[in-house]
């Protein structure tokens, strides 16, 4: 009687230790795969750190425009939002064809599928 137990045991660890080694194999998966994004938006980032870098250079080489000029416009449209965060922020409006919410972040309402309009380029 012992022995059937102890079999029926021995292969209940086996299936738990081959789920755990299973699971194991997921998680290094998904670890290796959001590794891979984020330097892939680090690479990004650093790209567009460099080409605003650029742009700025231009603008003050080529215009009486100074540091703090670039400075007082940074902290001007951080508060837009309301918040001083460090961040660009989209807005909550409303949609001119159906009148339900949206957010300047979305190119079209979720509702109807009318274009949203945006204040400016860089607003997505």
């Amino acid at each position: 009687m012992f022995d059937l137990w102890d079999v029926f045991q021995q292969g209940q660890i086996e299936a738990a230790s081959a789920a755990a080694g299973s699971a194991r194999d997921t998680a290094l998966n998904a670890h290796e795969k959001v590794q891979r994004e984020v330097h892939r938006l680090e690479a990004k980032i650093d790209g567009l750190a460099l080409v605003s870098q650029a742009l700025w250079e231009l603008v003050r080489q080529h215009t009486s425009l100074t540091d703090a000029d670039i400075q007082a416009k940074v902290a001007e449209i951080d508060a837009r939002d309301g918040r001083i965060d460090g961040r660009l922020t989209g807005k909550v409006g409303v949609c001119v064809a159906c009148n339900r919410p949206t957010h300047s972040r979305q190119s079209a309402c979720m509702y109807c599928g009318a274009p949203i309009d945006r204040a400016h380029a860089f607003e997505r």
